[in-house]
């Protein structure tokens, strides 16, 4: 069974269903013990950042992913991606239609349900655009530092 994903929207905390709550800043090796269960891998870059990447997860009822990234050990960045069913496919990659409509529901989503809107927040930035170099969704936050 899939695990929601939220975000508050006056905190930026990532709540991960009943599992974890991420906080801005939060540890890494507090983080990691609690989300073993839905930990898709990882990638160490061996310059300070790392990534957790996570499945089965859904947003906004649709089947999503999340990356989260930690810079110094310490919770800074998430991005994540939702995959709509029925979204046009070419070659086992997104359309053009399929990425538009993936970003017009994450924003419907953020919007109606969780009350935030993409650009700058109090605890820092959200975005969901176009990304024309990866040719892809990008929906994702990063924290201020603090």
């Amino acid at each position: 069974m899939a695990t929601e994903l939220w975000i508050h929207r006056d905190t930026g905390s990532i709540r991960v269903g009943d599992i974890a709550v991420l906080e801005p800043n939060q540890t890494k090796v507090s983080v990691a013990p609690l989300l073993t269960d839905l930990l898709e891998g990882s990638r160490d870059h061996g310059n300070g950042f790392e990534w957790l990447y996570l499945r089965d997860l859904t947003f906004g009822g649709q089947p999503a992913w999340l990356s989260i990234c930690f810079h110094d050990g310490r919770l800074e960045q998430a991005s994540w991606s939702v995959q709509l069913r029925d979204a046009p496919m070419e070659g086992g990659w997104p359309t053009r239609e399929a990425i538009d409509s993936e970003l017009s529901f994450v924003r419907e989503v953020l919007v109606r349900d969780m009350e935030i809107h993409p650009g700058r927040t109090p605890w820092g930035e959200v975005w969901s655009s176009f990304d024309a170099r990866g040719f892809m969704a990008a929906n994702g936050l990063r924290y201020r530092r603090p």
